[in-house]
């Protein structure tokens, strides 16, 4: 075709001179001058697809770049393999989706969702680089003290303290003779606690390893107490609530004791799955008392009292050490599941005291 036959043919289309049409070919030509792109972390939590899904599209719609019919489900089903892949590994594990503005004649957003898993440690090393000493308060839990005080006066307890952190019930217990064993699987704070038995010269042992690790064994059957404070509220399910308990009874000697403070649900309640997801998303995993009753059931483990934590350390602790930290009351409340100002949370965060039979 030669430059005459051109000409004829481009004098054949209509002459456009409407506004309207031409500022929408003005924009579709400035769209391929546009450019841009951004980040989006969630938690992993699979219950949450469609409030993420909602939020992506919104988005992309509000950027004018709304994702085609087809690319709406290819999305759909990779964000909802990588929450749930993600939730399996952690449950603190980020999704991430990269997104950036394509040119036309595409449509939509050019896409990349990828999961980050940081594991405890990590979160806890994490803690110790950025916040403000003590981590977990500066005195001892007020319902361990007066649990050791119920042995004899004067007695030297052999005591295991699991997940002991900064060793902020270990260290006073070592102190006052004690001996004191710590299993603990954040390096950051077995630095912290190996300092202080050196340089205080404590009566006291740094194991570290993981409760729920199988291949984690204490000696048997050697210790007169045992305390996990805000333990369990890392677990996932009663399997590990009853790993946990079956350990403890190989652990602990006949007659003695075991502390453990646990989420229960009250009054029936029974949480459903986003719930229980956000509940370990927020460390603060919950049970109901039909699952505490099954993971108890059959050992040789009798509960001595059960109070609830928030009550007791308030009316026990020295006034200059309430609360224990700025994040505690509205933890052990249950508010970082259900931030509710005007009513209470179905859940209670409990002491539980028991003695190996």
């Amino acid at each position: 075709m030669n430059q005459e036959q051109t000409l004829f043919i481009s004098d054949q289309l209509p002459l456009v001179t409407s506004p309207a049409i031409l500022k929408k070919a003005v924009i579709y030509k400035l769209d391929s001058y546009i450019s841009g792109g951004g980040e989006l972390a969630f938690p992993c939590l699979p219950g949450m697809l469609e409030h993420y899904i909602n939020i992506v599209e919104s988005l992309f719609s509000h950027l004018g770049r709304p994702m085609p019919k087809e690319r709406q489900l290819q999305l759909r089903q990779m964000i909802e393999r990588k929450l749930a892949e993600g939730f399996n590994i952690s449950t603190s594990s980020i999704l991430v989706i990269q997104y950036e503005l394509v040119k036309p004649p595409k449509k939509g957003m050019a896409c990349q969702v990828t999961v980050r898993s940081p594991t405890l440690e990590e979160q806890y090393k994490s803690w110790v680089e950025k916040r403000k000493p003590p981590l977990f308060g500066s005195h001892p839990d007020a319902r361990v003290l007066a649990t050791v005080a119920e042995f004899r006066k004067n007695t030297s307890l052999k005591i295991l303290d699991v997940g002991g952190g900064t060793g902020r019930n270990a260290l006073p217990l070592a102190r006052k003779g004690h001996s004191v064993d710590v299993l603990e699987l954040t390096p950051a704070f077995i630095e912290q606690l190996q300092t202080a038995i050196a340089t205080e010269n404590l009566s006291m042992n740094v194991v570290k390893g993981d409760i729920l690790d199988p291949l984690t064994r204490m000696q048997p059957a050697f210790y007169q107490l045992s305390i996990a404070t805000e333990v369990v509220s890392h677990f996932r399910d009663v399997e590990q609530l009853r790993l946990f308990l079956a350990k403890m009874s190989d652990f602990i000697c006949p007659g003695g004791m075991l502390l453990f403070n646990i989420f229960l649900t009250v009054d029936g309640y029974v949480p459903d799955e986003l719930v229980r997801e956000m509940a370990q998303l927020s460390w603060s995993s919950l049970f109901t008392a039909k699952e505490f009753a099954t993971a108890m059931h059959g050992l040789p483990l009798a509960i001595v009292s059960n109070e609830l934590v928030i009550e007791y350390e308030r009316q026990h602790l020295p006034q200059t050490a309430w609360p224990p930290t700025s994040w505690f009351e509205s933890w052990a409340t249950g508010r970082d599941i259900f931030p509710l100002a005007n009513a209470r949370p179905p859940v209670e965060l409990r002491w539980i005291l028991c003695r190996r039979m």
